[in-house]
């Protein structure tokens, strides 16, 4: 599985303390084992956000990865709070 990173995800994720970028690197490697099994215990806690293919992976309480998802390839869009995931589903 191919992974791409958007510009406004790699300015969002620069932003994060490193403790947190380093967090969410994880769970980027980790994903492609996840998205075929997303009921099965993984902590990532992955649902779909948006209809039109939009899906969110939870770090913890605070931090939320937002990513769509095809076949062969994922792409991260952005990466923030519940409610920065709030503002961004709003602008679509």
């Amino acid at each position: 599985m191919k992974i791409f990173l958007t510009e406004r995800f790699q300015k969002e994720i620069r932003a994060l303390e490193k403790k947190d970028r380093s967090t969410c690197f994880e769970l980027i490697l980790k994903l492609p084992k996840f998205v075929g099994n997303a009921h099965q215990h993984s902590g990532a806690a992955l649902r779909k956000i948006h209809s039109s293919g939009i899906w969110e992976a939870r770090i913890g309480l605070s931090l939320r990865l937002v990513f769509t998802l095809k076949p062969d390839e994922v792409v991260f869009i952005s990466v923030g709070s519940h409610d920065h995931v709030k503002k961004f589903l709003s602008s679509l």
